[in-house]
């Protein structure tokens, strides 16, 4: 399994300076998951992490931090990754974060 980290502060989500988005083959099932470190503005969140492809959106529950990244958006030379947070009637967005795969 692979893992790739990105950092949420707020509503700002980006990748993690401290993880290799290289070199990630395209095609992937089973093997990529999302890990997000999350500052304490998620706290006590509900949290989903959606991940975007061919304009299509394949939402994942995020548990203890992480989820698998689902197989029909690893299709392309690209993916979109957002997270968004539910709390008390609030809920928290973030930007979209590009990654790039090879073929």
């Amino acid at each position: 399994m692979r893992t790739l980290v990105f950092e949420a502060d707020g509503q700002k989500l980006k990748k993690s300076s401290s993880c290799d988005f290289a070199g990630i083959a395209k095609g992937s099932k089973g093997y990529l998951e999302a890990k997000f470190e999350l500052s304490k503005d998620w706290s006590d969140c509900l949290i989903a992490a959606s991940f975007f492809r061919w304009g299509k959106e394949y939402a994942q529950p995020v548990i203890n931090g992480k989820c698998t990244i689902p197989p029909a958006a690893l299709v392309g030379n690209e993916f979109y990754v957002q997270l968004t947070g539910l709390r008390n009637g609030q809920k928290i967005p973030t930007n979209k974060v590009r990654v790039e795969q090879e073929g």
